[in-house]
């Protein structure tokens, strides 16, 4: 087996994984979210529940879907814990006394 075919082993090996972490993400994670949402229906039969579990259950694919760069900047974060925010101001409050009409 020459270099040539190794590669191309490799480039489609790495097709067959994107394929089925595509397949995985959209078939089955959706799959998942509609058979809940079902269930919860079921179990209930209340509309503000089952949209309860839609809202959940589209929060949850969000942060499946977009783990890499969740995974990004939570590492980000933690590299540069003081980021691009500026610094808290603090104030300082003189005491005022209240029973001398704010004199001391």
């Amino acid at each position: 087996m020459n270099f040539v075919q190794m590669a191309g082993a490799i480039s489609d090996a790495n097709t067959l994984v994107n394929q089925l972490k595509t397949f995985f993400l959209v078939g089955v994670l959706g799959l998942m979210y509609v058979i809940s949402i079902a269930y919860v229906w079921g179990q209930t039969k209340s509309v503000l529940k089952a949209g309860v579990a839609a809202i959940g259950g589209a929060v949850v694919l969000a942060i499946v879907v977009n783990m890499t760069s969740v995974r990004d900047k939570i590492g980000e974060d933690i590299k540069n814990p003081g980021g691009t925010a500026a610094p808290a101001s603090i104030r300082v409050v003189d005491h005022i006394d209240p029973l001398n009409g704010g004199r001391r």
